[in-house]
Parts: structure tokens; C-alpha cells; sequence
């Protein structure tokens, strides 16, 4: 299957919004779940900007159009995760927040170009375990924390 010029800032831009915003919400999920969703939709906007901006300033050959792809791109994979708890909260909330999180990872394991699905899936999934296991790590130790 051939991908188009725009998959690259597409998978980059999902990916880094997802992953870099799991942080956060790993973090707030055992110490301050009221602020996930409000945080996670700052982060998703200041990422998005930064993202896309960093895309246009990078002269790449693909302007405008992948400046824009990525920006959004990155605000739908911040987000997204997210969403489930400005709904609701507990346990249903982190279900659903796991299975938008895997989506995301599956979609970008799929654009990935050069690979199977298999090891495209493996390589996405392993870098998102690693973001969990860090920040989760992290969120012992943190001040706030539920040590």
C-alpha cells in the first residue's frame, strides 16, 4: 500500500501527542484526576502550535499542508486520551482512556511505511510502554504523589 507525503507528519504529530501527553495524564490519574482532562487540553493546544510551527520552521518540502497535518494531528493525540475524563472518572474513565490510547498506537503502527504491521505494532507499542512505565515511575516519587 502506498502512504502519502502526509502520513510522516501524521504519525509524527499522533504519536507525540499521544505518548507525550500520557505523561501527564499517568501523573494526574493518581493524584489530581479533576485536572486530566483541563491539562490535557492546554498541553494538547501549546503541542499542537509547537508541533506544527517546529514542522513549518523545518523547511521541509512538504509546507504548509504537513505543518498543518502534524499540528492537528498532535491536538487529536493529546486529546483524545483524555476525553473519557472530563466525562467521568474512576476506573471506566481509565478503561476507555487505554483503549483510545491503543487505537492511536494502532492507527500509527498501520501508516508506518517500510514495515509489517507486526513489528510497526511492537515498535509503537514497546516506545508507549516505555512512556508508561517512566511517568508511572515518576508519579511514585513526585511531589502530590500517592506513595
Amino acid at each position: 500500500m502506498r502512504r502519502g507525503k502526509l502520513a510522516r507528519p501524521a504519525i509524527m504529530g499522533g504519536f507525540d501527542g499521544c505518548a507525550s501527553l500520557l505523561g501527564v495524564i499517568v501523573y494526574l490519574v493518581a493524584t489530581h484526576p479533576a485536572l486530566i482532562f483541563p491539562a490535557a487540553l492546554s498541553g494538547a493546544a501549546g503541542s499542537a502550535i509547537s508541533m506544527g510551527g517546529g514542522e513549518w520552521l523545518s523547511d521541509s518540502d512538504s509546507g504548509f499542508s504537513a505543518s498543518s497535518v502534524m499540528a492537528a494531528a498532535t491536538f487529536l493525540g493529546a486529546l483524545l486520551p483524555a476525553i473519557p475524563f472530563a466525562l467521568q472518572s474512576g476506573p471506566l474513565a481509565i478503561a476507555e482512556s487505554v483503549v483510545i490510547c491503543c487505537g492511536i498506537g494502532f492507527t500509527v503502527a498501520c501508516l508506518r511505511p517500510n514495515r509489517g504491521l507486526g513489528l510497526a505494532a511492537a515498535e509503537t507499542f514497546a516506545i508507549l510502554g516505555v512512556v508508561f512505565g517512566v511517568t508511572l515511575a515518576l508519579a511514585m516519587f513526585l511531589p502530590g504523589a500517592a506513595a
